[in-house]
């Protein structure tokens, strides 16, 4: 059996057009005497760098194969590869270094916490495989293994140093914050946008945080993985046999559906008086909201449009996950309530590109969310007696800031001369600047 390892081994050790299948079939069965295979590609690749032949492949492979086999002992080997250049890395391991390394790391790990910590603060190793260490210290946090105060320090002393300047890493800190529900890091999210340190086309914006924040946990890394699974469709291999092209007339149908879901209206269903109210009370609609004065903004939109819009909002804590924190943990009914209608009126709502919302359109229905909004928010600040916008964005805000909604109201309104509410807005804003 040792031969047909090492052919298995000498099979992968370069460039192929088409997956080893048989190869690592056989490396897979036969664990142990294959690691010491794998472990001498993972050094000869460490150690010679840029001086490796462009085909050799098997520390690639090996790479993978270590973290199918879980092989602890191979771990500060592997994160002496990942500590290699930037370039290096890439020609040596390509696009793994975003797409499994976090995994192949995550089921490799011996318990080295410190030789994390310092790979993801030396800035001589490559944002991306920092990036994929944060991962596994995010997952490593989620599984208990890292004490949430001692985690939370380390990732403020990467926000704190000045001297870092990649965007991209600053990215990943706050996929981790969000993934882990760090909620008590949302200030230093706000401050990594403000300063303008995060790469907005990788993450998005604040908003876009909140919502990830608040979203259902998921696992960063998996375990247990397969290598060959994981590898065998890359385009790096041929196609056994090549993937149909979707045809014009297939496009065309998805793109009807695509259109279907962003412009369909909303059906109207009678309701009978003893049907179960639309509501979600749980009571039937005469006993609920058939008589009910219409809400300010069913003038807007109907409950049907709005809850499609509100679909990336952080859902309610109506079935509780375990270990899942809720909006509704750290915010009252009447901040969400208000917070939800900026989030119509403010957040990007997806649309062809060819067809257009109209804009004026879109800036009525942002001025009627947000002149609402507003009422809102004056009977929350006269019934708290909150006397400042600092003071209102600690305890209430959510995704969006006082200054900043109420200077795009302000700005809707002198767009239709309402001189009159546009003053009202600009004395509040004035009075709570103080």
């Amino acid at each position: 059996m040792r031969e047909k390892v090492q052919k298995a081994i000498k099979d992968i050790t370069y460039r192929t057009e088409k997956f080893p299948e048989e190869p690592f079939r056989i490396i897979s069965e036969n664990r142990e005497l294959a690691i010491p295979y794998l472990n001498d590609a993972i050094e000869k690749a460490a150690a010679e760098g840029d001086s490796l032949d462009d085909d050799y492949q098997l520390a690639f492979y090996a790479l993978h194969l270590l973290g199918q086999f879980q092989e602890r002992e191979s771990f500060s080997k592997i994160m002496e590869l990942v500590s290699l250049p930037g370039e290096t890395l890439d020609n040596i391991i390509g696009d793994a270094v975003t797409s499994s390394l976090s995994d192949v790391l995550y089921n490799t790990y011996n318990g080295d916490l410190m030789l994390l910590q310092k790979a993801v603060t030396n800035r001589e190793i490559t944002e991306y495989a920092r990036g994929s260490i944060l991962k596994v210290m995010g997952q490593l946090y989620l599984d208990g293994e890292l004490e949430k105060e001692n985690f939370q320090e380390f990732i403020r002393q990467i926000i704190d140093d000045v001297d870092e300047i990649n965007g991209y890493i600053y990215g990943e800190l706050i996929y981790v914050i969000c993934d882990c529900q760090l909620v008590e890091m949302l200030p230093e999210i706000r401050s990594l946008f403000d300063d303008g340190r995060v790469d907005t086309f990788m993450i998005g914006g604040y908003v876009e945080s909140i919502d990830m924040m608040f979203s259902p946990r998921k696992k960063m890394c998996r375990t247990p993985i397969d290598a060959a699974d994981m590898l065998r469709g890359w385009a790096m291999f041929t196609e056994e046999e090549p993937q149909r092209k979707i045809s014009d007339k297939d496009f065309e149908k998805a793109i009807r559906a695509m259109r279907a879901e962003y412009t369909r209206q909303e059906k109207k269903v009678k309701i009978g008086r003893n049907d179960p109210c639309p509501c979600g009370s749980g009571k039937k609609y005469k006993k609920c909201c058939l008589n009910k004065q219409k809400q300010p903004e069913d003038f807007i939109e109907s409950r049907g449009e709005r809850e499609k819009w509100l679909k990336r909002y952080p859902p309610a804590a109506k079935e509780r996950e375990e270990g899942r924190i809720y909006l509704e943990d750290l915010f009252d009914l009447e901040s969400i309530e208000i917070d939800q209608l900026l989030y119509l009126a403010l957040n990007t709502r997806p649309h062809f590109i060819w067809q257009p919302e109209d804009k004026d359109m879109v800036h009525d229905r942002q001025r009627a969310y947000l002149s609402e909004a507003f009422s809102k928010f004056v009977q929350k600040i006269e019934k708290e007696n909150i006397r400042t916008f600092q003071e209102y964005d600690e305890k209430y805000s959510i995704h969006y800031q006082c200054e900043e909604w109420l200077s795009d109201l302000q700005m809707l309104l002198d767009e239709i001369g309402d001189e009159e509410s546009a003053a009202q807005i600009s004395e509040y804003c004035e009075k709570m600047r103080i």
